[in-house]
């Protein structure tokens, strides 16, 4: 005896395998609630999965290269030597982590724009707008002044 599937029936099952495939291959992120920032110093926070510490305290708005320039060479004659701007992704991974609740008890800033290290070490302000699509997402506008947020390594 021959078992036979109505047509709808396949179509239904190969389109449950291919959404089974695609949630697989999709990042493990972490839930939403899950801390993992923690302050680690006077006026820095670490992110614990990659190690990165960042300045609790944004910049004073600053609207040239030079004066972002000048705010990184002071910082870097204290106790680290390593400041930097942050490079778009990684900012935007920051605001994504507020997003989703995983900063545990670290409280900062986020509105405004912000000075980062662009596509071809560009640097540029700009900020992240919430777009109304599916989900939180942001897109990025360019601006003529913003804060600096440190980070380092």
């Amino acid at each position: 005896m021959k078992i036979r599937f109505p047509a709808h029936g396949i179509q239904a099952i190969s389109v449950l395998f291919v959404v089974i495939n695609f949630c697989l291959m999709l990042p493990v992120s972490l839930p939403a609630g899950q801390a993992i920032l923690k302050y680690s110093e006077n006026g820095i926070f670490q992110d614990e999965r990659n190690g990165m510490m960042w300045q609790v305290e944004r910049s004073n708005k600053m609207k040239s290269v030079q004066e972002v320039e000048n705010f990184l060479k002071e910082l870097n004659s204290g106790k680290y030597d390593d400041w930097r701007l942050p490079t778009k992704e990684e900012l935007s991974d920051l605001f994504t982590i507020f997003d989703l609740k995983n900063n545990g008890d670290v409280k900062i800033r986020l509105e405004g724009s912000y000075w980062i290290l662009g596509r071809d070490s560009e640097v540029q302000v700009g900020s992240w707008e919430i777009g109304d699509g599916c989900g939180p997402t942001r897109a990025y506008y360019t601006k003529k002044a913003g804060y600096l947020r440190a980070v380092r390594p």
